[in-house]
Formats: structure tokens, sequence, C-alpha cells
């Protein structure tokens, strides 16, 4: 899949190993968006929009079963990879995010999330912000259109911070 943060602008992670707070079941790639699932006290992909009140910004790392996802995919050596500290997610950074298509934004326009559309889609609209956009302006966004968005964090406080 390649990295999708493309500049580290000033990075920051709310937890910094995620490894207790990551379900031994939780599958998801470097840049999907996380947020913190107060019930469960683990951190997850968005199901809806509004769930991005407790948004922690962008997995540093794949993740497979709840562990950094191996090199040696589906070999002896995956299977006995040692469970080590996880990355948190990050924000601070401006990352590469799929933005819904049709959708018009300038730059400095704010972005919200669209999990309805994947894990690494935003849109022009919505609720809980989660970045701002940092490209020339966009009429009506092609299908599968990558732009750049610098992330930031709504949790704890439900507040767009960088």
């Amino acid at each position: 899949m390649g990295n999708k943060i493309v500049r580290s602008v000033a990075p920051k992670t709310i937890f910094a190993d995620a490894y207790a707070l990551t379900s031994t079941t939780a599958d998801f790639e470097q840049c999907d968006l996380m947020v913190y699932d107060a019930t469960t006290k683990k951190i997850i992909k968005p199901a809806a929009e509004a769930d991005c009140a407790t948004f922690l910004g962008v997995a540093q790392v794949a993740v497979v079963d709840g562990k950094i996802k191996s090199p040696y995919q589906g070999t002896a050596v995956d299977a006995a990879q040692a469970i080590g500290a996880l990355p948190g997610p990050v924000y601070g950074v401006e990352v590469k995010l799929v933005l819904k298509t049709g959708d018009a934004l300038n730059p400095g326009d704010l972005v919200y999330a669209d999990p309805a559309s994947g894990a690494r889609h935003v849109q022009a609209a919505g609720t809980k912000a989660i970045g701002v956009y940092q490209g020339a302006a966009i009429a009506s966004a092609v299908a599968g259109q990558e732009i750049i968005v610098l992330v930031g964090a709504r949790y704890p406080l439900d507040t767009l911070k960088f």
C-alpha cells in the first residue's frame, strides 16, 4: 500500500503504546482513521462520523490480529512473531486520504471522516472535523481522489487540536 504519511509537521500521539488498547482481532492499515471506544476501552476504526468525537488520528502501522503486520505474511515466521510495542495513532501529520466523490474543498477547509465509504475516506461536511485540507482548490472530487490532510485529534475533550 505504501507510506501514506507524507509529512510530519508536529507529530503527537495520545497513546504512545497502543498494545493494551488494541483488540487481538483488530485489523487495520496504515493511515486508517482511528478513534477511542470508551465502552470497550479499545482503539478502533470509526463506524460513523459521529464516532469521531474521540478521534485519535491515523494508524502509524498496519495491524493484523492485534499485532504489527509482518513482512512475512503466510509463513512459519509470521506465526511465530513476538508481540511487541504497538505505536498508537498519530496526529499533527499530513496524510493522503480519499475525498468523497463530488465534494469540493478549498485550501484550509476542515475535513470530516466518511467511514461509510472507507477507513481512509473523508468528506467536506460533517459534525466532527478531523483535519485541515492542504492542497489546491477542488471543484468536484473524482472517484478515488487522494488529498493531503493535516490530521488533528479530538480526544479527550472533543475539540480539534494539532
